[in-house]
């Protein structure tokens, strides 16, 4: 069922099994045996990926609150013991700095940092694999409570050979006759906080590299967090134009709305109170 769920979450059997850490091979195998358990089909194979049938979004959502049911357990138990298990955190690349930065902040609890994909840090959180995460933007939030750290402010990156490309600062106006670039696999939510209301679409990208290239061929222009390109120079032919009236990204601790540790709520509580961010205020 832990299978089902991933399928679901990251749209098709090929990202599931990188996301699980196993060969598509033998997800099939396993998503076939479950199929013959349950004894309806559970997964329809389309030429360009794979869908959940109605039968099988009935169980991934079942199986997501028993996974959440028994990880609370878990978590429970663990916590009667005097060798408890530190926190697993996830962040993206972009926010590993500040994650540290929270963590060195809260001496009282032990924390383990995770590195996360964007495509799949909400998926592990919900399976488990993470207690909390650390994410920038807006996403689906179903079945997840939220807490904000800080926010950041979002930059345009624009062609070098842009209209506007000389100049510091430009008004969200301004931009509006520009196609926005946005990410392949975004939700509704993630989706509509990239492209930020533009009017056009421009293409999707996989990666920072593909978004870089996109812009300077003049596909498009995008919207950033400035602490994704604060470390990753833009390329030649590539600039970044502060903005006037861009919404900014909320970066915010989430975790399964059935959690129930003490040690989670210690350290979210320390980052709400902006205890643990005080050295980020750079950032705001």
């Amino acid at each position: 069922m832990r299978y089902l769920v991933a399928v679901a979450d990251t749209g098709g059997i090929t990202h599931a099994a990188a996301s699980l850490g196993i060969t598509q091979p033998a997800l099939t195998r396993a998503i076939a045996g479950l199929e013959r358990s349950v004894g309806v089909a559970l997964v329809d194979r389309l030429p360009r990926g794979s869908v959940l049938t109605a039968a099988g979004t009935i169980l991934a959502d079942r199986a997501r609150a028993i996974e959440r049911q028994v990880s609370a357990a878990v978590r429970q138990t663990r916590e009667t013991s005097t060798h408890r298990p530190p926190l697993r955190v996830s962040a993206r690349a972009c926010d590993y700095e500040l994650l540290g930065g929270l963590i060195a902040a809260c001496p009282g609890e032990r924390v383990e940092p995770v590195m996360a994909h964007w495509r799949t840090q909400l998926a592990s959180l919900r399976s488990g694999a993470a207690d909390l995460a650390l994410t920038s933007g807006e996403f689906d939030e179903t079945g997840l409570d939220t807490a904000l750290v800080t926010v950041q402010e979002r930059v345009a990156v624009l062609p070098g050979e842009h209209r506007l490309a000389g100049c510091d600062v430009v008004d969200r106006a301004d931009l509006l006759a520009d196609a926005v670039l946005g990410w392949a696999g975004s939700t509704a939510q993630e989706r509509a906080y990239w492209l930020d209301g533009a009017p056009l679409a421009g293409p999707e990208v996989e990666d920072l590299l593909q978004l870089f290239v996109h812009v300077r061929s003049g596909d498009g222009i995008a919207f950033v967090p400035l602490p994704m390109v604060e470390e990753v120079p833009a390329p030649r032919g590539v600039r970044l134009v502060r903005v006037r009236g861009l919404a900014p990204a909320r970066v915010r601790l989430a975790w399964t709305a059935e959690q129930t540790s003490t040690s989670i709520a210690r350290f979210v509580a320390a980052c709400e109170a902006g205890d643990a961010s005080a050295g980020n205020s750079a950032r705001r």
